[in-house]
């Protein structure tokens, strides 16, 4: 199963890409023992050597052969999936994940217009953690893309989310940007992928916690990338 997700370019959906050659070679090394495991106990069955097996299967091998079966067929016949607004739900948006969160704002204080469109959910969010003067943001255009997740606290807001992987999916924390847009729910979905390109200004609401959201002056629906977490 690992080789076959690292063959389809689906790997990325459950370890950070670092990790991809190693875990491929452990798999690889894994089935070849496999195979001269099984090639060693059925010659010695054969040949009489395995007094503990008379060449047939038990009832026990019979079931963990055929439970295991089912698995991996299950598994390659259901696509693989990422992570869904329920583990946003279980997990604080932007409680962790941003990295250093510091260093980005350095960065975007210092940086053109270039340097902002680079930005994804993750940097932004990191920024708006650090500063809610809304003249910051003045001038630095936002080009982000994510899914929908809903805010909790105001439902004329939604979260463009990503999920941040520093190892594998168990780790995974979510990190987005808010963005304001009356009536979203009409128009776009939860777990739908959008672009979204607009400005930072300072929150009307006074039901959010957000200071500074997201004014959309364009979304768009779009596919999800083929690398949907950051890394």
């Amino acid at each position: 199963m690992v080789l076959w997700l690292w063959w389809s370019g689906n790997l990325s959906l459950y370890i950070h890409p670092r990790y991809h050659v190693f875990t491929a070679a452990m798999a690889a090394i894994a089935v070849v023992a496999l195979v001269v495991f099984a090639a060693v106990r059925l010659s010695r069955a054969k040949s009489g050597h395995d007094h503990d097996h008379d060449g047939k299967a038990t009832p026990a091998e019979w079931a963990s052969t055929v439970i295991a079966g089912v698995a991996l067929v299950a598994l390659v016949a259901l696509p693989p999936a990422t992570l869904s607004t329920q583990t946003v739900d279980n997990r604080s948006i932007n409680q962790s994940g941003l990295g250093d969160a510091s260093a980005v704002f350095d960065d975007a204080a210092d940086g053109e217009s270039d340097t902002f469109a680079s930005f994804t959910v993750r940097e932004w969010a990191a920024i708006l953690s650090q500063t809610s003067d809304p003249s910051f943001y003045a001038g630095k255009p936002v080009d982000v893309i994510g899914f929908v997740s809903a805010d909790p606290e105001d439902a004329d807001q939604f979260f463009l989310t990503r999920f941040v992987v520093s190892c594998c999916s168990v780790d995974a924390q979510p990190v987005g940007v808010p963005v304001r847009l009356p009536g979203w729910q009409e128009l776009y979905a939860e777990e739908e992928w959008l672009n979204v390109s607009g400005q930072f200004v300072l929150n009307p609401s006074s039901q959010s916690s957000e200071p500074i959201v997201l004014s959309p002056e364009n979304v768009e629906p779009t596919e999800r990338p083929n690398e949907p977490y950051l890394f």
